[in-house]
């Protein structure tokens, strides 16, 4: 009874929402190991590549916070150990205090947010830019944040946290496939033959 009530359960959650296509650079069949490499690119030199880049700078923070939703449970990343976990939630925010993210504002909120302000920065719509990284998931203050986008700083965490999250994940799909390896092509692996006659069912 409590598996075919967990079967039911199953068959009546909501599917997980696909995420924007930007985030893996475009359309994918499986968007999160694309949205992870190019999270590690992103960041890469504690994001070094991002400064004067306003509009990668958006994208590369809409990255970031979707992978913080992901880490929710029952989403993508909540599976990861709470190591992995606590690197990210830190990268998390030191993304938000470069760009002045408000305190409690969800990725539900700031994901849109950012690719708004990214293809408004696109095509040198600051106006556009700037309405979109406005109170209440912006904080107001005397710097504006598109100009934050241009001079971003350093994000030591987050070029630790995005690689080390898309190497486990690299790490458990070579031990999975090795394991459907070990069950599939492997014919003597536990497989028996009988009634063949002379030595083989033996």
């Amino acid at each position: 009874m409590a598996l075919l009530v967990g079967a039911c359960a199953e068959l009546t959650r909501p599917p997980r929402p696909e995420p924007p296509t930007e985030l893996a650079g475009g359309l994918v069949a499986d968007p999160l190991p694309a949205i992870l490499d190019a999270a590690a690119r992103d960041f890469d030199r504690a994001g070094a590549g991002l400064d004067g880049r306003p509009q990668a700078t958006a994208l590369a923070l809409a990255r970031l916070e979707w992978m913080s939703g992901e880490a929710q449970p029952g989403r993508r990343l909540s599976s990861l150990p709470q190591s992995f976990i606590f690197a990210l939630n830190a990268a998390v925010e030191e993304g938000r205090r470069s760009v002045g993210v408000a305190p409690g504002a969800t990725p539900e909120a700031t994901v849109p947010a950012l690719l708004t302000a990214s293809r408004a920065l696109g095509r040198s719509d600051e106006a556009a830019a700037s309405a979109a990284l406005a109170p209440p998931v912006f904080t107001a203050t005397g710097r504006p944040v598109v100009s934050r986008l241009r001079e971003p700083g350093a994000f030591p965490n987050a070029g630790l946290a995005v690689i080390a999250i898309r190497d486990e994940l690299v790490r458990r799909d070579a031990e999975n496939r090795a394991d459907r390896r070990l069950t599939f092509d492997n014919p003597g692996a536990g497989v028996t033959t009988f009634g063949l006659g002379g030595n083989t069912d033996r």
